[in-house]
């Protein structure tokens, strides 16, 4: 049975997604609407370290892609993409414009803001300008991977100099406005909606028979051995008072899941943590 509605009537009932990636998109962006506060915060924190002695706030804002296309093709908006580590290649895209492009390079390289009747629109950027903005999408991505999946990895930024045509309901768009004191900065991160599709799928309760499961995505627990020392009882005691132990790290450590060595590696920092990297696969691990 069918029913007609007014016009009136239509307009307050709520759009119903026809097609699979219409509810994708969806889905997505409830996710991503219930995350807003928690991707804020990660965000903040990890510009926090690019801006240092810069006071500032941060606000984040899921926003409607449609409109965009005119000013993302605009010759003084400068993109930068990265290729985010998930089962289907899914780059996500930076877009800052000329403005905001002059403040960032001041506000890292610890300048002032320049007023904006001074500053020149123009088509080409100067490389510290340009590094400056892969950096800030590298910072924001890793920030995004730590936070929705607890991956701290060194992802790489690049230029993006071809003709950016984003396709409908691939991407959601977030608006970052850096706040400081009588002044905003925002620049847009198009983030793909397998982002948070893959998020969902990692939260969503397993049931069914162990059978079913993919053995390749159980979480397991592994131990890095960095260092071992045998010392004395008294040397313990001393310890407990505040002394300093000294620690040699092994040239190669091991991997270990239980009592079994996988991956042979070494020590290394990013971000200023601790990471490991692997060099080689142990003999024994299969």
């Amino acid at each position: 049975m069918s029913k007609l509605l007014k016009a009136d009537a239509a307009q307050q009932c709520s759009a119903y997604a026809l097609t699979r990636q219409q509810r994708q998109y969806e889905q997505a962006s409830q996710q991503a609407r219930t995350r807003l506060a928690d991707c804020s915060k990660a965000l903040q924190a990890e510009l926090g370290r690019m801006l240092t002695d810069v006071d500032f706030e941060l606000d984040l804002n899921l926003c409607n892609p449609t409109g965009l296309g005119s000013w993302m093709s605009e010759q003084s908006v400068l993109l930068a993409t990265l290729q985010l580590p998930l089962e289907q290649e899914s780059p996500c895209y930076l877009a800052i414009d000329h403005q905001a492009v002059h403040n960032m390079a001041d506000l890292c390289l610890g300048g002032q803001l320049t007023a904006r009747h001074q500053i020149e629109e123009k088509v080409e950027f100067s490389a510290s300008e340009t590094r400056i903005c892969c950096r800030l999408l590298q910072k924001q991505a890793q920030a995004l991977m730590q936070l929705l999946f607890n991956q701290h990895l060194p992802l790489s930024a690049h230029l993006f100099k071809q003709q950016f045509q984003p396709h409908p309901f691939h991407w959601l768009v977030l608006k970052v406005r850096l706040l400081l004191a009588g002044e905003a900065v925002s620049w847009l991160l198009w983030l793909p909606v397998e982002l948070w599709a893959a998020e969902q799928e990692e939260q969503k309760p397993v049931s069914g028979p162990v059978a079913l499961l993919d053995w390749r995505r159980i979480p397991v627990r592994g131990r890095v051995e960095m260092a071992r020392r045998q010392v004395r009882v008294e040397q313990l005691q001393a310890w407990c008072q505040g002394e300093l132990l000294g620690i040699d790290l092994f040239s190669s450590m091991q991997f270990q899941l239980e009592q079994q060595a996988l991956f042979h590696g070494k020590v290394a920092e990013e971000a200023g943590a601790l990471m490991f990297q692997i060099s080689d696969y142990a003999e024994s691990g299969s």
